[in-house]
This record gives structure tokens, sequence and C-alpha cells, in this order.
């Protein structure tokens, strides 16, 4: 690499990280990671499909639960379920598990060709790095149609886990 070449690789990548640090986000809902947020501001916002880009949410598209329980010694698995309830067999559900502090703990994915619709399924996570507290479960479904791919949040649904 020459000086030249060097100089303006440098120049190129400062303007890159110079962007995406002025930037708005791509989004204003909260994520726990940061490379969401920048992987948002590199790729834009998703297109708009045949719907014009409205998402269907809520108990529409499914839902999730989890029964409260006791965070003991160790690694344990802690059980929950989902539903999905879009009219189609080709579907993708990402599920998250988010601590009392916003972090992604634990997450999960599901898809139509080899999981069921309804189904019990485990977060697997360890008492070391778990406090007791407040959880959450996210749950992201991607379905797809004769009129293209769709995207929709489940509503986020809570359990609690105690010390013994």
């Amino acid at each position: 690499m020459t000086p030249v070449t060097r100089s303006a690789a440098v120049l190129a990548g400062a303007s890159l990280v110079t962007g995406l640090l002025t930037t708005a986000p791509a989004s204003a809902e909260r994520r726990s990671d940061p490379v969401s947020g920048l992987v948002g501001q590199v790729l834009g916002p998703p297109s708009s499909g045949p719907d014009g880009g409205q998402r269907r949410s809520g108990a529409a598209l499914g839902s999730t639960a989890a029964a409260d329980g006791v965070l003991r010694q160790g690694c344990h698995n802690h059980y929950y379920r989902y539903v999905v309830r879009v009219a189609t067999d080709d579907w993708t559900l990402e599920t998250f598990l988010d601590d009392r502090t916003g972090d992604t703990i634990a997450s999960g994915t599901y898809i139509a060709d080899s999981d069921a619709r309804r189904a019990r399924k485990v977060f697997r996570f360890c008492r070391w790095s778990t406090r007791p507290g407040r959880f959450t479960i996210r749950a992201k479904l991607t379905w797809y149609t004769d009129s293209g791919e769709h995207r929709g949040w489940f509503e986020p649904s809570h359990f609690r886990l105690r010390r013994p």
C-alpha cells in the first residue's frame, strides 16, 4: 500500500465512522445491543413492501409466556411457550430474553419448516451471570406471503425469578 492509498483509506474510514456517529438512529425503539443501531444506520430503514411499510404487531401475530420461578445455583433451563398466529406456513420466529437491566441474556430461533406453530422451549442461563428480578421475553416474527416479506413484534411477556 502506497502512502497515497493509505491516506485515502484512512480518510474514507474516518468519514464513514463520522457519518455513523452523527447520523440519527434508524429507529426510535431501544436496542439492547449497539450493533443493531449501527447496522440500521448503514443499511437504512427497511424498504416499504406492498403493504406500504405497515407492520402487524401484538396479539394478532402471536404470543409468548413463562411462569415465575427460582434462580438456583448453577446453569438451568427456564421453560417458556410461544404461539405463532399468521396465515402462512412460511415464517421465522426469533425470541430474546432480556434481564432486568435490558440486556439480552438468551435467545432462540424457530422456523416453520422444523418447528411447530405452538411449542414449549427453553432459555438456558446461569446464576453466576444472572441476577434475580423481572425478565422480559421479546419475539420478532418474519413471515412470507405472495406479496413479500413481513415483520412484526409480539407484545412482550414478563416473568420473575427470585432467589431460593
